[in-house]
């Protein structure tokens, strides 16, 4: 059986897969490098040595672009290679944030980094299409805000302090939300779902769980709250059965990008990486074949595949006039 590794939840996931190529850097480095790679102008990998100042303005303008922009076409990844960095900002439509570390411990977001619901007053239910993943946050207020309602999951993220999962109105009353998904994750402190409708958090674990409205779904996560569906309002799954967790970018000690596959796992509970580095297997991007949207043709990609390369796509719109043919047993298609 062809084993793929896919994410698949919205367009805005194949800007999920935007990458830089190359040794990182060793002296300072211009934001203008940021979005000058191969990969085009909607992908912006950011070094550490980068002014914090310019990181900031750039993250700002995306989501003054995308905040509101629930229709639009914009796709808009923000990467950000190993080390700690400065900065307070909100992640909006059609946007993907990553650390590219090995593990989330190796990014650090010092300030924040949250989805809001100003635009909608406070209403999260039509926050979807955004993506955070494999780094930490390190709030200044001690609270992170993901006010998401699907199609927005949470992977390998290290929230220091408390998550809430919803937005309070122009009242301080608090807005609707309704569903999302966290995985392979850890938050330090109190989730409060507030208003959250319902939730899916697989192999994760909390200091506690506050509330529950609907519906909230726990699957070999640890510190799951007590009580039994319908009041409260909890399935608990203590073990997850069978999970392989999605593929992940990551810059190895040589400063060269790998996409790591992690390993098949049965019955886990618990983080991956909180024990040391997920199980899995590097693979270089070299043996990738980079489809972007300008050049590639479904005849490209096929050629690609039928000589074994994996495949990689970068953001944007793929009008292909024929199938894409995977048949060689585990290709990974990211």
């Amino acid at each position: 059986m062809i084993r793929k590794a896919i994410s698949i939840i919205s367009s805005m996931v194949i800007a999920a897969s935007l990458f830089s190529i190359g040794p990182s850097y060793t002296g300072a480095a211009p934001i203008g490098d940021a979005n000058a790679t191969i990969f085009g102008p909607n992908v912006y990998v950011f070094d550490p040595t980068m002014p914090a100042s310019d990181i900031q303005n750039v993250v700002n303008d995306v989501f003054a672009v995308q905040e509101r922009n629930e229709f639009g076409s914009e796709r808009t990844a923000l990467l950000f290679k190993p080390g700690s960095y400065n900065l307070n900002f909100n992640v909006g439509f059609n946007t993907h944030v990553a650390g590219l570390g090995q593990n989330p411990g190796d990014v650090n977001i010092n300030g924040g980094l949250n989805v809001n619901a100003d635009w909608d007053n406070g209403n999260a239910t039509r926050n979807f299409w955004r993506t955070i993943e494999n780094l930490t946050i390190s709030p200044s207020s001690g609270t992170t805000q993901i006010a998401v309602s699907q199609a927005a999951p949470l992977r390998r993220l290290h929230i220091k302090g408390q998550l809430d999962l919803f937005d309070f109105d122009s009242n301080w009353n608090a807005g609707w939300a309704s569903g999302g998904f966290l995985a392979d994750s850890i938050v330090d402190g109190l989730v409060v779902p507030a208003s959250q409708q319902q939730w899916l958090s697989r192999n994760s674990q909390w200091s506690s769980w506050n509330n529950g409205v609907w519906n909230m779904v726990f699957v070999g996560s640890n510190n799951a709250p007590a009580g039994q569906f319908p009041d409260p309002p909890y399935t608990v799954v203590p073990k997850t059965p069978v999970i392989r967790e999605k593929p992940y970018l990551f810059l190895n000690n040589a400063g060269q990008y790998q996409v790591f596959v992690p390993s098949l796992q049965r019955d886990t509970q618990g983080v991956s990486w909180a024990s040391g580095n997920t199980p899995g297997t590097a693979i270089p991007l070299d043996q990738f074949y980079i489809a972007k949207p300008d050049t590639a043709t479904a005849a490209s990609i096929n050629s690609a595949l039928g000589q074994g390369k994996h495949l990689l796509f970068t953001p944007g719109f793929f009008h292909l006039d024929d199938t894409i043919r995977i048949t060689n047993p585990n290709t990974v298609v990211r």
